[in-house]
């Protein structure tokens, strides 16, 4: 098998606002109970994508020392690496342990894929508590 795909220069605007697009609207249809919205970060060959949390009505929950408590603290679930197409991204996997994105394989066994397949693998971990 062949190590991860190196991501090729800067995310055009157009690729940015399809990625966003594709990946609110996968979240909305598909992790809606899990995910209350989306943060995509990006930089150079690079899409970081973070999730907020669903809104609780656990009032444990809603403390923290930040306002807006614990719910506006968003996650950190992956790492897309621009490899010149909307359709397929470099994965790499947000390691708390570690506090670094990690090149990872992806369910179908590739190391780069369709966004929504790089979020779901992450967000099953992160979000909804493994597979």
């Amino acid at each position: 098998m062949k190590g991860p795909p190196h991501p090729k220069g800067r995310i055009p605007e157009t690729h940015r606002a399809l990625l966003r697009q594709r990946l609110e609207r996968h979240v909305e249809q598909h992790w809606s109970k899990e995910c209350g919205g989306i943060l995509l970060r990006f930089r150079g060959p690079y899409a970081y994508v973070d999730a907020l949390p669903a809104e609780r009505d656990d009032p444990e929950w809603l403390e923290g020392d930040e306002p807006g408590g614990l719910e506006a603290t968003p996650l950190q679930l992956c790492r897309l690496g621009y490899l010149g197409s909307n359709h397929r991204w470099a994965f790499a996997f947000y390691k708390y342990s570690d506090e670094c994105y990690e090149p990872s394989i992806l369910p179908s066994g590739q190391f780069a894929g369709e966004p929504e397949e790089a979020f779901d693998c992450a967000a099953a971990i992160y979000l909804a508590g493994g597979f």
